[in-house]
């Protein structure tokens, strides 16, 4: 699934790059065109008044001195000198050139109005240049055109001038070459780079499904063993109605037990949506410690464990915190210390407040956790000692405990202690102004 999802989030992703950068690489291609056909008209103008100045100056005019101008610049000229050519072989051009001719003289008369009359007034040159289709077997071409009419001591002589611009292969041209290549290349590295970027965006959301998954499977196989004692405690009591009272405990026993772990999971699903609301106030954060102790000092006697706490003298210190949620915590840090500490073991508890933070530690004289279980005990349904036969621990309580703590910026974490245990602290920030942070 995350798969599929990964390939159409790329491809999509390649496809935007690609629609962008080539609509930006076509708008720059047209407009580095239109630079280009603005500049080769530019040069085109500036030739043909070179070209007009030589005819209006005294200077001699030849075939040859033409013939260069006319190939150097890659123009084609036509002169006339009362409708007659003058001084250049225009008998030897073809119909469609003396076609080309007379449409852009007639084009120069009726949208510009440059005429022969136009140097009636005394002006001695009037030109106009302007761009114009050459249609020939249904292709059309674009052309410069030029029409100039001089006055000279005798008559007045009409120039026209026609210029082909050169057109470059796209390929052929450098520039457009390299703005093509470069485009194409930045579409290979954006896409390289989007499928590395969505692979790691997704990554997230599909270890999430798989522990999403585990935790139902897990869940599930949890909540098998005490139905399957309900069950048979029920088919029991049906067959064997003198154990009823005793096969009632059992049901009890197991109702409560399946009862916890749908309240550890309810906890969990609540804390992954965010809806585990978290009402800080002010308390005595030793007082919550303390009576999460004493709920387990009878536990303790029961099993012969040797339960010590420490707490400084001065304990009137307050936290700004959730007082429910840490007693939870509390109430879990216990509770797994004295379920895995054998009888006649000894447990440590303590806590203090060091450089304004609250450090609470409980460690026990338990079997300890091997350093390879060390950061896998905070997972769900993770217990490190798979053959245990303890009924009551699920595997949730330190995963509960360690997204509490997070939720109140702090940190919780286990190391071996002094006994050969597991000594888990829990350490949280000291809010000395509780008042504004309330007001936030």
């Amino acid at each position: 699934m995350f798969r599929k999802l990964r390939i159409k989030m790329t491809l999509f992703c390649i496809f935007i790059i690609s629609l962008i950068l080539l609509s930006m690489t076509a708008v720059l291609l047209f407009l580095l065109h239109q630079n280009e056909e603005l500049t080769s008209f530019q040069d085109f103008e500036e030739t043909v008044s070179e070209l007009y100045q030589d005819f209006t100056g005294e200077v001699a005019l030849s075939h040859s001195w033409l013939d260069e101008v006319c190939s150097s610049n890659d123009l084609i000229v036509s002169i006339l000198d009362n409708e007659e050519p003058l001084l250049y072989r225009q008998n030897q051009m073809d119909a469609d050139m003396e076609l080309l001719f007379a449409q852009a003289r007639e084009t120069a008369l009726n949208e510009y109005a440059v005429s022969e009359l136009s140097v009636a007034d005394g002006s001695s040159l009037v030109h106009k240049e302007f761009q114009m289709n050459k249609s020939s077997n249904g292709i059309s071409k674009s052309c410069q055109a030029s029409v100039a009419y001089i006055s000279t001591n005798y008559s007045v002589l009409c120039i026209t001038a026609i210029r082909f611009p050169v057109s470059q292969n796209i390929w052929t041209n450098t520039l457009y070459r390299s703005v093509i290549l470069t485009t194409l290349c930045a579409i290979l590295l954006l896409s390289l780079l989007s499928f590395f970027l969505i692979r790691y965006l997704v990554h997230p959301l599909e270890e999430g499904h798989k522990r999403q998954i585990n935790f139902f499977a897990d869940a599930s196989h949890e909540l098998r063993s005490p139905l399957a004692v309900l069950i048979s405690s029920l088919s029991a009591m049906e067959s064997c109605p003198e154990r009823g009272k005793e096969l009632l405990q059992t049901i009890k026993k197991e109702s409560l037990r399946m009862q916890r772990l749908v309240n550890d999971m309810f906890t969990l699903a609540s804390l992954d949506n965010g809806k585990i609301a978290i009402h800080k106030t002010e308390v005595c954060l030793y007082t919550l410690f303390l009576e999460a102790y004493e709920k387990f000092e009878a536990a303790a006697i029961h099993k012969n464990i040797f339960l010590e706490i420490s707490i400084p003298e001065k304990s009137d210190a307050t936290a700004y915190c959730d007082p429910e949620r840490l007693t939870q915590v509390f109430t879990i840090l216990f509770d797994n210390a004295v379920s895995y500490t054998p009888e006649g073991g000894h447990i440590l508890a303590s806590i203090l407040e060091s450089h304004n933070k609250f450090i609470i530690t409980v460690s026990d004289s338990g079997p300890g956790i091997p350093d390879e279980a060390k950061e896998k005990v905070f997972s769900r349904f993770y217990r490190y000692d798979q053959s245990r036969t303890d009924k009551n621990h699920f595997g949730l309580g330190l995963s509960i405990a360690k997204e509490i703590i997070e939720l109140h910026e702090g940190i919780i974490a286990v190391q071996d202690s002094v006994e050969g245990g597991a000594k888990f602290t829990v350490v949280l920030p000291v809010y000395a102004n509780s008042k504004q942070i309330l007001l936030r």
